[in-house]
């Protein structure tokens, strides 16, 4: 199985490199951090599989294109897409601080466009394959405190299912899927007491059950998609309560 994911370098991304590091596979790595990329390809090697490293920004359109036009070349067929690189940021909306939003767009809206697109005409060629998307359960309705996440989120999710409908009959299928609270770095500056928090670990059972059995939009653990009908679906003055507390500092 070949498979290219972004945001490998920690986090869900490293734990689906992991996952899918089985022998004779061939995991394409692509994130910023070149060092902890390079560890992660050992730890793949040892386990029987092939990783090839791709440092680069996944908002950078030239630099995604070429890195799928290696990983094509390379491997020849691909199976597996996952867009996963993804970022949060402060609320400092009120403040006025448009730069970093900028910057949040780029990264999860125009990330995912730049990683799934360039892998599109050929899997059409081949016939088949798999384009996944991770969003978020902020994407199904904007939160308080999460105005530009929530609305990348959805962007998200938005293209995957038009690009789905795109794809009909090809053989190839895009999907999103949407993780509530998950133990990852990017979590780890917000309140611990976020609710229905998993491990990474089950996570990443979840998200290749659902990939397995090409879902179209999933939500999970369950209990956030139980509680998913009331994001999309109750009063303000519910999801103002519902929410947790707005994000207050950056990830590292």
């Amino acid at each position: 199985m070949n498979v290219f994911i972004t945001g490998a370098s920690s986090g869900l991304g490293e734990g689906l490199a992991r996952r899918y590091a089985k022998p004779g596979a061939t995991i394409g790595l692509c994130a910023r951090r070149a060092e902890l990329l390079e560890a992660l390809a050992r730890d793949i090697g040892a386990k029987g599989a092939k990783a090839i490293v791709y440092t680069a920004d996944v908002a950078d359109t030239a630099a995604m294109q070429q890195a799928a036009e290696q990983f094509i070349a390379a491997c020849g067929k691909v199976d597996l897409v996952i867009a996963n690189a993804g970022i949060g940021i402060p609320h400092r909306t009120l403040q006025g601080e448009s730069e970093p939003i900028a910057k949040l767009m780029r990264v999860n809206v125009i990330g995912v466009t730049n990683t799934v697109v360039p892998f599109v005409p050929s899997m059409v060629k081949q016939g088949s394959g798999v384009l996944v998307a991770v969003s978020s359960m902020a994407g199904h309705r904007g939160l308080p405190g999460r105005a530009a996440y929530s609305a990348s989120k959805a962007a998200a999710r938005v293209f995957m299912d038009a690009l789905r409908l795109d794809l009909h009959g090809t053989g190839v299928h895009a999907m999103t899927l949407c993780p509530g609270f998950v133990r990852t770095p990017l979590t780890a500056v917000l309140d611990n007491k976020l609710p229905f928090l998993i491990d990474c670990e089950e996570a990443v059972d979840i998200m290749e059950a659902a990939i397995a059995a090409r879902k179209k939009t999933f939500s999970f653990p369950w209990q956030m998609r139980l509680m998913g009908v009331l994001f999309r679906n109750g009063p303000e003055s519910l999801i103002r309560k519902l929410a947790p507390a707005a994000r207050t500092k950056a990830p590292d």
